[in-house]
């Protein structure tokens, strides 16, 4: 069994029918991913599609799940275990040093808990961002997003990575009322161009956190763009 160091999850749902939605800006994400290394989503499952190799020596793959946006959990549940690799979004635990050990189990000390396991950096649209805005953080709530719900139920917490891209306009929020019907409506032929460029920015975050850490990759790829601006 060949241990994963990196993994990327795009959310989205499948079909023709969502393909170019805003939910689907994850997808899209690792679709270019894949182009980049030049790799097929060659394993289909009912729950998920995916796909691995090398980069830069860095084992990584790729993760589509087909079980729609808010099941996507249970897409990562079922290639864990039918590829024998451990997911977590616990924090992980502190490993004692070997003075440590006649503590274990005492008052003093109480036994850690050794999480172990990858934690997925997971690729999702944010309706609470600016259409252009792009935030990678480590942990954190849903925040409404109905995929990280289901991927934090899961992998039985929050202690995983997300690249949160923006779908909203950027002069005015979205009415909760319309909210489902947003994000499953296609861009406007006037953000093809910047939702293009935000796929493009997000798979370079992605690369450089392949063989960098989180933080030195939130500091450098980063940013929301201010109303009115005119950044592409």
């Amino acid at each position: 069994m060949v241990e994963i160091s990196k993994m990327v999850v795009g959310l989205g749902n499948p079909g023709n029918r969502y393909q170019k939605t805003r939910h689907n800006i994850g997808f899209l994400v690792v679709e270019e991913l894949a182009r980049r290394l030049e790799l097929p989503f060659s394993v289909e499952k009912d729950e998920y599609l995916a796909t691995g190799a090398d980069f830069e020596s860095t084992p990584v793959v790729l993760l589509k799940p087909l079980t729609y946006m808010n099941l996507s959990g249970e897409a990562l549940q079922a290639w864990a275990d039918r590829s024998s690799q451990e997911l977590t979004g616990q924090k992980p635990g502190v490993v004692p040093s070997p003075d440590d050990e006649e503590l274990l189990g005492t008052d003093e000390l109480n036994p850690p808990e050794f999480i172990t396991g990858i934690r997925p950096l997971v690729v999702c649209d944010d309706l609470a961002l600016p259409l252009g805005a792009v935030r990678l953080r480590g942990k954190g709530r849903s925040g409404g997003q109905n995929g990280i719900q289901s991927i934090i139920e899961h992998l039985g917490g929050e202690e995983f990575p997300r690249l949160r891209l923006g779908i909203a306009p950027p002069d005015q929020p979205v009415d909760p009322e319309f909210w489902p019907d947003f994000v499953l409506a296609e861009f406007e032929p006037e953000e093809q161009e910047l939702m293009q460029e935000v796929v493009n920015h997000a798979a370079d975050t992605v690369e450089f956190w392949f063989k960098n850490s989180l933080e030195q990759t939130a500091s450098r790829f980063n940013r929301r763009p201010r109303p009115g601006s005119e950044e592409k």
